[in-house]
């Protein structure tokens, strides 16, 4: 018994066909053959049903398939981990993060990237939450910028820091002299929000629930469009402190006094063998916001 056994039983498990199998394994179909037949006489049992014209597997057949695909998957991993042994500092990584981050961090994080890993190829990605997600899971993304928390077991993060949200409003406003504004007062108001799909929509609206404060007859593409509306007092959003800029004319950011925040990571495939790696490089890239 071997890993090669594992990979001919794996492929007559998904083509059906000891033909097309053995095809697919670059071996003759006698050979493929052979080898299985063996493999069931060391273990004493059949894997597959040879009555019908479709081959197909028996019920502990299916069980030893499937624990013949975790073993390869063990066993590929096991090699990652002996190349990143052998190779530690990786030369190309592939960034994400959601609109409502990246427009604001990319810039300052490629600077200390290249500052302390001025070998590195980096790429960034910006794209919706449930994307980067897929494309996490997928191995097209390496790591990725996400707000907490994730609900997905495959995937490890370390937090990276928390972004306070505050009260955007035009200088004219009711409330734009107050130093700090309770959620109490804000539910008076319709906070003009993003369009669906937008993370940062769905972390506002949990917020707000209770107050139903979150206007739904005007929805925006982006927080520079929402910055803009608020500047020409045409209502007040949430800002998250990231997007928030010093000295900035024609709109007051009020802290609210229960500060809500969302708390940012950062995300990699959980059986990565580059763990250390992304540990390191989260430390690059931890982020102060607007205190």
């Amino acid at each position: 018994m071997n890993l090669r056994d594992f990979q001919y039983i794996i492929a007559v498990s998904e083509q059906r066909n000891f033909t097309a199998a053995a095809n697919l394994c670059a071996i003759s179909q006698p050979t493929l053959s052979t080898q299985i037949r063996k493999l069931e006489d060391y273990l004493g049992v059949d894997i597959f049903d040879r009555q019908s014209n479709e081959i197909s597997p028996t019920p502990v057949g299916e069980e030893i398939i499937a624990l013949a695909k975790e073993i390869l998957l063990q066993t590929e991993t096991i090699k990652q981990i002996a190349y990143a042994a052998k190779h530690t500092k990786l030369n190309h990584v592939v960034l994400g993060a959601f609109p409502t981050l990246a427009n604001y961090v990319f810039p300052e994080y490629v600077f200390r990237i290249k500052q302390h890993l001025p070998d590195i190829n980096l790429r960034l990605i910006e794209e919706k939450t449930h994307i980067l997600i897929e494309l996490l899971l997928s191995g097209k993304l390496d790591i990725a910028l996400l707000a907490m928390p994730v609900h997905v077991d495959s995937l490890s993060f370390t937090p990276l820091f928390e972004d306070e949200f505050y009260a955007a409003v035009p200088p004219d406003h009711p409330i734009a002299q107050q130093k700090m504004v309770d959620m109490d007062t804000l539910q008076t108001e319709k906070l003009m929000l993003l369009d669906e799909g937008h993370c940062l929509r769905t972390q506002i609206i949990k917020l707000c629930t209770a107050y139903q404060t979150h206007d739904d007859d005007f929805r925006a593409a982006s927080l520079e469009t929402l910055r803009m509306m608020v500047k020409n007092g045409l209502g007040i959003t949430l800002m998250p402190s990231v997007a928030i800029f010093p000295d900035e004319p024609d709109i007051n950011y009020i802290p609210i006094r229960s500060k809500p925040k969302r708390e940012i990571g950062l995300f990699w495939l959980k059986n990565s063998p580059h763990n250390v790696f992304y540990q390191q490089f989260a430390s690059l890239i931890q982020y102060k916001p607007l205190q």
